[in-house]
């Protein structure tokens, strides 16, 4: 519960700046172009220190990279509360990269640590459920605080950098290493070779690169679309995240539950597609109750994928590499979200339409590795 208790508290105030992270952009004067870059910088940087990490983990330990992780996020939220100008939240996203590509990671190696493999799936089902509930509140929170005429979006991020500072606090004085648990045998450079080598983690590697690469497209300009072409209110915007949050709520419960009893590679196959779907129909949606129905379903095929593949990766992984292939998992994610740096000129030149049916194409693409490979079979 003390594990779990991390992704609650740190997802839930992510969440409420993440909420705005875009409209806080463009209110500072962003163009298309400062946008993706202050939404994939993080992952840009994560790049060069995510690998690193999950090896430094695996040999001193999880709980100090934890701490790091969240020092260097707490850094980045205080600029963003004090930035003036969209070239402030570029650096500040800097931090987040610094920060080793995130502290989930982490958090799924030390529950691969400490539960059985018979229990990962539910395990790792009830960490993403509790990370859920901080996406459904954090939203919820930063919607109802907008409401008040004397709250800005500068103050969202005020309040965060004020919680990040309790959070640090708890886990220095609460968490406990999980590292002790695992048994290092042999040379560390054969046990990576090994998970290297391995065709299904090759293949998930690959999936989800694809998938996430589709993912980001959503994420970043369906928001964009809504607030510009559609002239939604912030208020109405940020609300996106709160019913996406809500659906992976919903189906990490579920997937700790009776969900847990259908076939792996079916599921995923049926995951991944509707992800790719949800790209295509974006540019069809001239509501706000359409574009509601979107990010309820991006977030069920989101919430489902991030547990299957993160089951998936840690029952192909032993104790001795299983940081650095929950890193190598999440590196290909963040290379998916970078490469949505290319729908830039997309964008500019033939509008968001093409660029959505770009990322549906790759989402859908996403479902051939666990397809040809058999993965989760």
């Amino acid at each position: 519960m003390k594990i779990y208790a991390i992704p609650l508290l740190t997802v839930m105030v992510q969440s409420m700046s993440g909420a705005i992270a875009i409209l806080y952009a463009l209110d500072l004067g962003a163009n298309v172009l400062q946008v993706n870059l202050i939404t994939t910088i993080r992952s840009t940087m994560g790049i060069f220190l995510m690998v690193p990490f999950g090896i430094l983990s695996d040999r001193f330990g999880r709980k100090p990279m934890v701490l790091y992780s969240r020092i260097v996020t707490l850094l980045g939220t205080v600029m963003r509360a004090f930035a003036t100008e969209p070239n402030h939240l570029i650096i500040a996203s800097l931090f987040g990269g610094f920060a080793g590509g995130g502290f989930f990671p982490i958090l799924l190696t030390m529950i691969g640590d400490v539960a059985e493999p018979e229990e990962r799936q539910e395990a790792i089902s009830t960490l993403f459920f509790f990370s859920s509930l901080g996406l459904m509140i954090g939203p919820a929170i930063c919607t109802g605080l907008l409401l008040l005429p004397q709250i800005t979006m500068r103050n969202i991020y005020q309040i965060t950098s004020i919680a990040n500072v309790g959070i640090l606090i708890y886990l220095a004085f609460t968490i406990r290493e999980t590292k002790s648990q695992t048994h290092e045998k042999g040379n560390s450079r054969l046990h990576i070779s090994n998970l290297i080598k391995n065709s299904n983690f090759q293949g998930l590697l690959t999936m989800s690169f694809l998938y996430f690469f589709s993912r980001s497209v959503v994420q970043t300009y369906v928001p964009i679309y809504a607030s510009v072409d559609l002239q939604l209110s912030n208020a109405e915007v940020a609300s996106f995240s709160f019913y996406r949050s809500l659906a992976i709520m919903l189906i990490r419960l579920s997937s700790a539950t009776f969900l847990i009893r259908l076939s792996t590679r079916p599921f995923l196959i049926s995951v991944l597609l509707l992800g790719g779907i949800t790209s295509l129909v974006s540019p069809f949606a001239n509501n706000y109750i359409l574009i509601v129905v979107i990010f309820f379903l991006s977030g069920l095929s989101y919430g489902a994928t991030s547990i299957l593949g993160s089951t998936l990766v840690s029952n192909i992984s032993t104790p001795e590499n299983r940081g650095i292939a929950n890193s190598l998992y999440n590196l290909a994610q963040s290379t998916g979200n970078i490469t949505k740096l290319v729908t830039s000129p997309i964008a500019d030149i033939f509008g968001l339409t093409y660029v959505f049916f770009f990322g549906g194409l790759m989402g859908l693409l996403s479902a051939i590795p666990p397809l040809f490979k058999k993965i989760g079979k």
